[in-house]
């Protein structure tokens, strides 16, 4: 019974807390495979526990090793949960849900409905609208680019997108 002499006394020795470990081990990694469903979440847990123990028995009496060793599995399984559930909880806020989520295949819809809307503007406005909004130009880097004032590019893109939305079936914004 040098598991019960060992449970009224600190742990002295490696060979003590080897012996504590080989007796309760096979229990406490079950324990946390019945909480979690999950072999490696289970050793991971108990070698924690574990190693929390080892600690704690080497500064304190543990009076009940098994019953010390269960709350403890059962203890660093809650605080598992509760830390999972807060980092998905977290990554959700950052991410968002998949509402309003569109698919590969109509956003390749969306490009080529906008790409032929596009290619439908005279060359003037349709040059303005893409160094505006896709090689995202000043008005001013604009006009020096297609070698005209300010004022024709402001108007050239209201133009362009004017009719852009037109043909798209859009109502004026």
């Amino acid at each position: 019974m040098r598991t019960e002499a060992l449970a009224l006394t600190r742990v002295a020795d490696s060979n003590d807390f080897a012996e504590l470990y080989a007796t309760h081990h096979a229990e406490a990694l079950k324990l946390a495979y019945l909480l979690c469903g999950d072999p490696h979440r289970a050793e991971d847990a108990v070698a924690e526990v574990f190693a929390k123990v080892y600690r704690r028995a080497r500064r304190h009496t543990v009076q009940q090793p098994r019953a010390y060793i269960r709350r403890a599995v059962v203890n660093e399984m809650n605080s598992r949960f509760r830390r999972l559930a807060l980092e998905r909880r977290e990554a959700g806020r950052r991410s968002g849900d998949d509402r309003g989520a569109r698919g590969v295949e109509e956003q390749h819809a969306d490009a080529d409905v906008v790409f032929t809307a596009l290619h439908l503007l005279p060359r003037r406005q349709r040059t303005a609208v893409v160094l505006r909004y896709y090689a995202d130009l000043s008005e001013a880097d604009t006009a020096a680019v297609m070698g005209v004032s300010v004022g024709t590019v402001k108007s050239s893109v209201f133009r362009g997108l004017e009719r852009m939305r037109a043909v798209l079936g859009q109502e004026e914004v």
